[in-house]
């Protein structure tokens, strides 16, 4: 389909008085648009001043002389729509909340809330956790929330958007987002993305021609270059294949019937449509820009056509409302703001003892659920025996067939299929996805193919093209678009397709997912899965080999999970896509093809919980992943040939650590070693060591106590990992290693 862009402003809007009597607006209506302005320009005076008098601290991105098109737009959506706001925000939650408010009081209930949390306090929105960039009521109004990060917020809104497509709700989303985040990757992912997957998006540039100190196109002042050489951002349409409109964006009338009309095509026809209204922000980029790259003639034709005057002429012109009318709904709204600046000026501030609340959602398990699956895991570790032994023992003249043979026999004697890592993978997703409806996959190579190493394989063709998502390379816009439909209430499974390229991602996986809950007061959750995998085994060097977990572990607000059996990888991962936290789920390259035995039935491993995969008590070895399995073989080597009994400990989970494990372990045996494949700076293994030697035990000792020799962390070598076969295999842990370290510390 071809799309062309649409000039409004080159043909004539309607007058308000001919809207009203087609009934597609109302008088009252438009007086509370005005209003609305108002209160948004009242609001960002006072911000202002009172940056100056730094009762309001840290940045401020003031949206002043931009009033217009959010008040325009919110006003063309209904209430359950969805939008996503930016870093200069105030104006989209300021007109959003007024959507919402039914009386006088929710109205300026409302403009308290969002005073008191610029202000820093315990009555703002967030609690005064967010503060002017990150201002948003988001489970009342259905905001997503706005983003610091320019180009944050789109990821996230095309992941929103996708989640009301699939559930059926008729429900539009609105993506805020200037002219600057145009030239941000993140931009071209999203626009992308949702175009392709033909979702209800309306994509709204407020081009108020400057991304903070560069002009969008041009200027005339000296020096100062450009951040594009196009001048209208809406061309960028064409490269999408999507309709698009440019606006005047001072005028709420023009805004209102382009985004009304776009909301319409949404709604009916799941098009998404790109407005771009031309707009101009009163202020600089924060309150220290001294705005030396505009004249002084440019911003005497930009203030000639401020949104109140051009909607109040309007009101005059077709004497809809005298001038003391106008006065009236002015002098209303200043005393809104004034009283919503006593308010928070009047709130208290937030207890530091809640400080750390709210950065996760609270989750627990059954003690009889954690000791049921202690018991299991103990099973499927004596069936693990069983079957190697009966691969070892066998006669077959195949591999294959002595496989199957051993297969067999664990059937019969245990109960359990024998499967391997990429088979638990798959149908934990398989399992879950029957189980609920809000589970969809979403990724790259997830589908047709899938996944690069078979962890989707078969999901395609039983849950098809509207649960199991094929996406473009587009990693930011993969992890993005899994947080926005976590927020809009589906559980997916985003796979990214090496651990290497969530460096891309990061920003949308911790910004906006890790962070969500907390930096708006309590109020989301985030219930996703970002699926990947690491390590060396393939030789395929630095940038597909690496081990990043303790990246991953660093951000508050992420679970950390890492398998290192089929029935670990299946009973967690079932847990993770049940979790309502963000869940990075990292799997071993070179492990998907390893067998173990996996009970029937449905089962999860509880998040956060170690396991005990061989007891011990001389040596206590610490570890996860692949590394755990070769902690296991080491263990073998120590116990035949140097009488040395060790206890291994499989984490599991890195991220919450159980830690309590560990410490009554170490209690007993006096030794820890740690094992992990990332690298040993600020790595896994230190970390683990540095908890366990600040453990508290319940008489009061620390575990430093019982330590009857230091610590050892053994890690990868401080060097990216290599392509040659040998090199990669001295990077890393060995068996031999761990035996020789166990050896030295004894």
């Amino acid at each position: 389909m071809d799309f062309c862009i649409e000039d409004t402003r080159k043909k004539p809007i309607p007058k308000l008085k001919e809207l009203i009597k087609d009934g597609l607006i109302t008088l009252e209506q438009v007086t509370d648009w005005l209003r609305t302005i108002y209160e948004i320009r009242f609001f960002e005076e006072k911000v202002f001043e009172l940056l100056g008098q730094n009762i309001i601290k840290g940045a401020s991105h003031l949206y002043a002389g931009e009033e217009a098109v959010a008040v325009g737009a919110i006003a063309a959506i209904e209430r359950g729509d969805v939008i996503g706001s930016t870093h200069r925000g105030h104006g989209h939650c300021g007109a959003i909340g007024n959507k919402y408010a039914d009386s006088e009081d929710d109205r300026q209930n409302h403009w308290n809330q969002m005073m008191a949390e610029l202000m820093g306090k315990e009555t703002g929105y967030c609690k005064g956790r967010g503060g002017s960039m990150h201002i948003a009521d988001v489970d009342k109004c259905n905001n997503l929330g706005s983003t610091g990060i320019v180009g944050g917020n789109q990821p996230s809104a095309v992941g929103a958007a996708l989640a009301e497509k699939y559930k059926k709700t008729g429900k539009v989303v609105l993506s805020f987002f200037g002219d600057g985040s145009t030239n941000c990757g993140s931009f071209h992912e999203s626009m992308n993305m949702a175009s392709a997957l033909t979702i209800p998006l309306v994509a709204i540039i407020e081009n108020n021609l400057y991304g903070m100190s560069i002009p969008f196109s041009a200027s005339e002042v000296e020096g100062t270059l450009s951040a594009s050489n196009i001048q209208d951002i809406a061309e960028r349409a064409y490269a999408y294949n999507i309709p698009a409109m440019i606006v005047d964006g001072q005028d709420v009338v023009a805004v209102y019937l382009a985004v009304h009309s776009a909301v319409k095509w949404a709604r009916a026809d799941n098009q998404m449509t790109l407005i771009e209204a031309k707009t101009y922000r009163w202020y600089g980029h924060s309150r220290s820009d001294p705005r030396a790259y505009r004249t002084k003639a440019e911003d005497k034709a930009w203030h000639d056509r401020d949104p109140i005057i051009v909607l109040s002429k309007k009101l005059l012109e077709d004497k809809l409302c005298d001038q003391n009318q106008l006065d009236q709904i002015k002098d209303r709204a200043f005393q809104t703001i004034e009283a919503a600046t006593k308010f928070g000026m009047d709130s208290p501030w937030p207890n530091p003892a809640d400080l750390t609340d709210d950065v996760y959602v609270d989750e627990s398990y059954p003690p009889e659920l954690i000791d049921s699956e202690r018991a299991t895991s103990a099973k499927v570790m004596e069936a693990t025996d069983a079957f190697n032994t009966a691969l070892a023992s066998s006669t077959a003249k195949t591999k294959k067939e002595a496989t199957e043979q051993a297969k067999a026999k664990i059937k019969t004697q245990y109960g359990m299929d024998v499967m391997t890592i990429g088979q638990a993978v798959s149908a934990a997703q398989a399992e879950e996805m029957r189980a609920d409806e809000n589970v969809i996959v979403i990724g790259e190579d997830v589908g047709l193919y899938g996944g690069a190493y078979q962890a989707t394989r078969g999901l395609l063709a039983e849950f098809g093209t509207t649960r199991v998502i094929d996406t473009a390379i587009s990693e930011a816009a993969i992890a993005g678009a899994a947080v926005g439909a976590a927020l809009r209430g589906l559980r997916p499974v985003a796979e990214i397709m090496y651990v290497d390229f969530v460096t891309i991602a990061m920003d949308q996986l911790v910004h906006v997912g890790a962070y969500n809950r907390y930096m708006f007061g309590g109020k989301a959750k985030v219930p996703m899965v970002l699926r990947t995998e690491g390590g060396v085994g393939r030789c395929i060097a630095a940038h597909h080999s690496e081990s990043l977990e303790a990246w991953l572990m660093h951000p508050p607000g992420l679970f950390v999970v890492m398998p290192s059996t089929p029935y670990d990888a299946k009973g967690l991962l079932k847990a993770a896509i049940r979790s309502d936290n963000p869940v990075v789920f990292i799997e071993h390259k070179a492990t998907y093809g390893q067998l173990g035995p996996v009970p029937e039935g449905d089962y999860i491993i509880p998040l956060g919980v170690a396991d005990v995969k061989k007891p011990g008590t001389d040596v206590t070895i610490v570890s996860y992943s692949r590394m755990a399995m070769w902690s296991l073989e080491a263990a073998k080597v120590l116990a035949d040939r140097h009488g040395i009994d060790a206890e291994v400990i499989d984490v599991r989970t890195l991220k919450p650590l159980d830690i309590e494990t560990v410490a009554e372990s170490v209690r007993k045996t006096g030794r820890l070693v740690t094992v992990s494949e990332g690298f040993g700076t600020c790595g896994a293994g230190r970390e683990i060591t540095g908890q366990f030697m600040e453990y508290r035990f319940e008489d009061g000792s620390r575990g430093f106590d019982y330590l009857d020799a230091a610590p050892v962390n053994l890690a990868a070598a401080d060097c990216p990992p290599p392509m040659s076969e040998p090199l990669e295999l001295a990077s890393i842990p060995s068996v031999d290693r761990i035996v020789e370290a166990v050896r030295t510390i004894l």
